[in-house]
């Protein structure tokens, strides 16, 4: 009896950490986010993108790719797709840019899992070219104030 009473104690104690995970929506995809990419293959390059995800899962914004294995500068600009979420809280996105307008067009595919608070994600992506890599990324606030972060300082 008192092992049926210590399980079914420790049932009503931890269901309320199983409750707080619900399942995801189209919904939870709306706001603001940062996101980083590395390339792991021959195209190497990192990127900064700020995106905005719509409601209907509309995104907008710009990415900033820094320098290929050539020392070639990358794309820095105005970007736009879709998203779109799963119930288990994978997601899928196409961000698309265009270089060169009206001859160089390029889609990434973007395969994305949430963190259980809906707040983070990590991934990978590919694209039109070739290019293959990871992913991360967090929700963000436009309307807190931006400061400049300082190294070295100690408290």
């Amino acid at each position: 009896m008192k092992k049926l009473l210590f399980i079914a104690s420790t049932l009503l104690i931890a269901s309320p950490a199983f409750a707080a995970i619900t399942p995801c929506t189209q919904a939870n995809l709306v706001g603001n986010y940062v996101m980083y990419q590395a390339a792991i293959n021959h195209h190497n390059h990192m990127g900064r993108c700020v995106i905005n995800i719509a409601t209907g899962g509309a995104l907008t914004g710009t990415c900033e790719f820094g320098n290929n294995s050539n020392n070639e500068p990358g794309f820095n600009g105005p970007v736009y797709g879709t998203a779109t979420m799963n119930t288990n809280c994978s997601a899928t996105a196409t961000i698309s840019f265009d270089p060169v307008p009206s001859v160089v067009h390029i889609d990434s595919y973007f395969d994305l899992q949430f963190s259980p608070n809906k707040e983070s994600f990590v991934g990978n992506f590919t694209n039109t070219f070739g290019v293959e890599g990871i992913t991360n990324g967090t929700r963000y606030s436009p309307k807190l104030p931006a400061t400049t972060a300082k190294s070295g300082e100690s408290k």
